[in-house]
């Protein structure tokens, strides 16, 4: 509790800094400005109209200090998935709470499923509705911010060129892509994602664990019914099919094409469903039925229903553990492949309040921010600690140790098992073919 504490104190300080104006790498502008502008207002009307820079209509012209002065005053409606409780406080009392700090009223709107979003971001273009769209920000990633990118619905490019953009490693392929769609601008990083498995330390030993497909099939035949997946096409079923897609076929790299059509991805993911019809007999109910959400696979494990739960957490579960959610005997770990990949957020082309909307993806890059993640939600940062100073980096490094042992994953060991998430398009094959192979066998 004291560790906590300090690193809770510790990140109020630094943000407390980063209000107050402190200059240096982590507050570059948009665009510098000149010594001229100073005396801009001294200058006449013929020389200098008088005309108030917008996001809308000026964005590329902009420093940031503009951006902040636009965004006073406004309000974000950020839809996101509001399934976990904990990254609701989080939001609702950490970002919300800094992004008044700066005139700006963050207003989270919880949904079941992303697609709610995108249908009404969708649906405001087809009727023409191109200003005052009621999303301002959402939390997108993979397939769906492929569609909507596509259809043209997203503000940008812009990610790249906001404040705290100089602490993320554009380049680093699970930045630079996401499910294989290049970002270019249109979104911008605030949680690292990594498949890990859950498991309770008082019945079993760390060597008892199955670290890849085949294991598991074992240890399945040999505890029939203590473990389940949760159903495609929620997207931990959908990543836990697709990590066996990868082990069972030969790797990830195959598909790392964009033109692969559904026939054909048959014929070359058949092992996998082969697989999983052979593992059903084994699962819980005998794979007659499947948890249709990762919080409902949570409770049948916090039940002791099932023997291990999933996760997407790079940074664990420590939070999950600290709300009652797990025992506190509950750890986490990898199996040999494992699927790693950012969550993002975007902004929708018809959003009245832009400007705000990239001061809370700011905010959200801001060492502060990610640290404090760390600690409450088991978030995994997405800023790179070799372009942090020194002082952040042990922000960071203080953030990780208050977490306790076996709760998180570490780094070295993420990295190690870690596979990229590619061409996000065929996670509708898989979503199909598994319905199709495997739920109605």
């Amino acid at each position: 509790m004291k560790q906590k504490a300090l690193v809770i104190l510790m990140v109020g300080i630094m943000f407390f800094g980063l209000l107050t104006g402190c200059k240096g790498k982590d507050t570059q502008p948009v665009q510098q400005q000149d010594a001229t502008d100073n005396n801009a207002s001294s200058q006449t009307d013929s020389e200098q109209p008088n005309e108030v820079k917008t996001v809308d209509n000026n964005w590329g012209d902009m420093t940031w200090t503009e951006v902040l002065e636009e965004a006073k005053g406004q309000t974000v409606n950020w839809y996101m998935w509001g399934g976990s409780a904990v990254i609701n406080t989080f939001v609702d009392e950490v970002i919300a709470e800094r992004a008044a700090q700066y005139g700006i009223k963050l207003n989270r709107v919880g949904v079941t499923s992303i697609s709610e979003a995108i249908t009404k971001v969708m649906g405001e273009k087809t009727a023409g509705k191109d200003t005052n769209g009621e999303v301002d920000l959402i939390w997108i990633n993979g397939a769906n911010f492929m569609t909507m990118k596509q259809a043209d619905v997203l503000f940008g490019p812009w990610s790249e060129s906001i404040e705290n953009a100089v602490f993320v490693n554009w380049e680093e392929p699970s930045i630079k892509y996401d499910m294989g769609f290049e970002v270019e601008g249109y979104e911008s990083p605030w949680a690292a994602a990594q498949m890990q498995l859950i498991y309770d330390s008082q019945n079993y030993s760390e060597d008892a664990l199955p670290h890849n497909y085949a294991q598991l099939l074992e240890w399945c035949k040999a505890n029939p019914g203590r473990f389940t997946y949760v159903a495609a096409p929620d997207f931990m079923g959908t990543r836990f099919i697709k990590q066996a897609l990868y082990e069972l076929t030969g790797g990830y790299e195959q598909y790392m094409r964009d033109d692969i059509t559904k026939e054909e991805f048959e014929e070359m993911s058949q092992p996998v469903w082969d697989y999983f019809n052979e593992l059903a007999p084994y699962l819980w109910r005998e794979g007659k039925t499947y948890p249709k959400s990762s919080s409902e696979l949570n409770m049948m494990f916090s039940n002791n229903e099932v023997d291990y739960s999933m996760t997407l957490s790079a940074g664990g579960i420590s939070s999950s553990i600290a709300a009652g959610t797990f025992t506190e005997t509950s750890k986490v770990y990898t199996m040999d492949t494992s699927i790693g990949d950012v969550n993002y957020v975007a902004i929708p082309y018809n959003s009245s309040a832009k400007a705000a909307a990239m001061v809370i993806a700011n905010i959200i890059l801001s060492p502060a921010t990610q640290a404090q993640g760390i600690v409450d939600i088991s978030n995994g940062p997405v800023i790179d600690s070799t372009l942090l100073s020194e002082k952040y980096v042990e922000i960071i490094k203080a953030a990780y140790e208050t977490l306790p042992v076996g709760t998180f994953v570490k780094e070295q060991d993420l990295i190690q098992d870690r596979v990229p998430e590619v061409s996000g398009y065929l996670n509708v094959f898989i979503n199909e073919l598994w319905n199709e192979k495997v739920s109605t066998r």
